[in-house]
C-alpha cells in the first residue's frame, strides 16, 4: 500500500505532467484541494488517477449537449461530491494570464487524457480566445453569475448619454424597480432609447426594456463570439446552458428577458468602469 507521502508524490508529478500552467503556490494550493476532495470521499489516490486519466466525465456526451446539468455525465457516482468541490477550484495563473474561473479545471480534468497525444482532451486557454480548447473548438465559461460585456464602461455610456439629454438624475440606468413610480411608460423608452444611442451610436425612438435587454444581449455575446467559438453558463447545482451562435442566444432569452432583472439581470453603473453586463444564470 502506498503511503501518504508517495500519494502526494504520484498526484504531484501528474498535475506537473498534465497541467503545468499550475505552478508555484498555485500549484501546492490544487494540489491540496484535489487531495482533501478525494480524501473526504474515500478514493484512494491511486485509484483517482487511473479514473481521471481515463476522464470521469463522458466527454463526447457532455461536449454534444446544449444543456443539461454536467454532474449527470459523471461515469461513476462516487465522483459526484469529488468535482462539486474540484470545481471551485480558480487558481493557475501566472504573469499575464487571466483568472482561471470557476468549473474550467473540473472540465479540464474530468474529461481525462487523450491516450494518442498524452494530453488533455480539454484544455485550460488564456489567450484571449476563449476558456478551454477542446479538440474541435474553443469554449467561453460562465459560472453561477460570471458577466457577458458589450465591452463599453458604465461611467462612459453615462457620460455620452448626459450630452444626449438633460434630466435632472445625472445618474440614470435602465431597469431600476423604482423608476416604474417616477416616471411614465414613455419616459423610459425614451432614455431607454438615448442610453442606447449612448452605447452603441444607433438613433432610435422609443424601446422598451425588453428590446433594450435583447440588444445589449445581442451586443454582448456577438462581442463574444468574435473570440470563442460556443459559450457555456452553469448554475451552482451544475444545471448549464450552451450557446455556438447568437440565433442560439436569441432563442434561449427570448421568452426569458422577463427574468432578468436584479442580480439575475444586468449589471448596469453609471459612476464605475465596469462595463455594462449580463449576469449568466441557467432558468
Amino acid at each position: 500500500m502506498a503511503s501518504k507521502n508517495d500519494d502526494l508524490i504520484q498526484l504531484e508529478q501528474y498535475v506537473k505532467k498534465y497541467y503545468p500552467v499550475a505552478k508555484g503556490a498555485h500549484f501546492t494550493t490544487i494540489i491540496d484541494i484535489i487531495y482533501m476532495s478525494a480524501l473526504r470521499n474515500n478514493i484512494t489516490i491511486s485509484d483517482l488517477l487511473s479514473d481521471i486519466y481515463k476522464g470521469i466525465l463522458h466527454i463526447d456526451l457532455f461536449n454534444k449537449s446544449n444543456s443539461g446539468n454536467i454532474y449527470k455525465f459523471i461515469k461513476n457516482p462516487k465522483y459526484k461530491l469529488f468535482a462539486e468541490r474540484i470545481k471551485d477550484i480558480t487558481v493557475g495563473s501566472n504573469g499575464g494570464m487571466a483568472n482561471i474561473g470557476k468549473g474550467e479545471w473540473l472540465i479540464s480534468i474530468g474529461c481525462g487524457i487523450n491516450p494518442n497525444t498524452d494530453k488533455p482532451y480539454v484544455n485550460i486557454i488564456k489567450n484571449g480566445l476563449g476558456d478551454l480548447q477542446y479538440l474541435d473548438k474553443t469554449e467561453e465559461v460562465k459560472w453561477n453569475g460570471g458577466k457577458v460585456c458589450i465591452g463599453k464602461a458604465g461611467n462612459q455610456v453615462n457620460k455620452k448619454f448626459n450630452t444626449l439629454i438633460d434630466i435632472s438624475d445625472k445618474k440614470w440606468v435602465p431597469f431600476r424597480v423604482k423608476d416604474k413610480n417616477i416616471y411614465s411608460d414613455e419616459e423610459i423608452k425614451r432614455y431607454n432609447s438615448i442610453f442606447w444611442k449612448a452605447i452603441s451610436d444607433n438613433e432610435t425612438t422609443l424601446i422598451s426594456n425588453d428590446e433594450l435587454k435583447q440588444k445589449i444581449i445581442n451586443m454582448a455575446f456577438i462581442k463574444m463570439f468574435e473570440k470563442s467559438d460556443s459559450f457555456i453558463m452553469f448554475n451552482n447545482d451544475g444545471k448549464f446552458q450552451r450557446f455556438y451562435n447568437i440565433e442560439d442566444v436569441n432563442t434561449y432569452y427570448r421568452n426569458k428577458l422577463h427574468l432578468l432583472k436584479g442580480s439575475n439581470g444586468f449589471e448596469c453603473r453609471a459612476n464605475q468602469k465596469n462595463p455594462i453586463a449580463l449576469y449568466c444564470y441557467v432558468f
